[in-house]
């Protein structure tokens, strides 16, 4: 089923499509599993599916720290000493995202306005 949604994010990824690179459809799939507070574990780590290569983060910083935030909240600053326990952690709450994109939006025939119609309001605020 994993397998699935991460295929389903790469084709859902380039010019003309939902989302224009693969770790956005992910960072999507990350915020969508924090949000509702679900993690979805690979079953083993040879189930784990590498879609970057770390060089996201040289362009796109900030990342990291939202990365390392999220993992301090949830596990304490000892985290912070472990980066693939980090990476593992979003990768929980992502793969949830992205399960739930995949069932819920994106094999719509209209997959942008579908994600927008699923999105509950309350996800995108902060109370």
């Amino acid at each position: 089923m994993l397998e699935d949604s991460h295929r389903i994010i790469r084709n859902c990824t380039g010019p003309e499509k939902i989302f224009r690179r693969q770790i956005d459809g992910w960072w999507l799939g990350l915020c969508i599993g924090v949000r509702k507070g679900e993690r979805l574990p690979f079953p083993s780590d040879a189930q784990r599916v590498k879609f970057m290569d770390g060089t996201i983060f040289n362009s796109d910083p900030w990342r990291v720290t939202h990365l390392e935030l999220l993992a301090l909240s949830k596990q304490g600053d000892h985290v912070l000493a472990e980066p693939r326990r980090i990476v593992g952690i979003a990768m929980e709450y992502a793969n949830f995202g992205l399960d739930w994109l995949s069932n819920e939006c994106l094999l719509k025939t209209e997959p942008t306005l579908s994600v927008l119609n699923r999105l509950d309001l309350s996800m995108l605020t902060t109370d």
